[in-house]
């Protein structure tokens, strides 16, 4: 459903309903970390949330990765982000930390 390779680990990417700072540019960082350029093939995935930021949905939509990568909007069903990913980077709002936490989900 999520469009996710099963084969690969994943890292969720996200900012809350609202969205929070360098999320563009972070989701470009882990783009090229998770490229290995010896192999020609990627060793990672992202799932990006964007929240109610369209902006930021149609900007990460256009680019041509080199990786999987995909990218939501605003996300009702967390718990299946969360259980398709093996660690999360986000703000520290308390819902989604304490989810993670209890997933066992790394937080970054």
């Amino acid at each position: 459903e999520l469009g996710m390779d099963e084969n690969l680990p994943a890292v969720l990417l996200m900012g809350g309903g609202e969205g929070m700072g360098p999320i563009e540019a972070t989701a470009r960082a882990l783009g090229d970390a998770l490229y290995d350029e010896n192999l020609g093939e990627p060793v990672g995935q992202v799932l990006v949330i964007c929240g109610r930021n369209k902006k930021l949905l149609s900007k990460l939509s256009s680019i041509d990765w080199k990786i999987p990568v995909q990218v939501k909007g605003f996300i009702t069903k967390m718990e299946e982000c969360m259980g398709a990913c093996d660690c999360i980077i986000t703000k520290a709002g308390p819902g989604t930390i304490a989810e993670a936490m209890i997933r066992g989900l790394p937080i970054i």
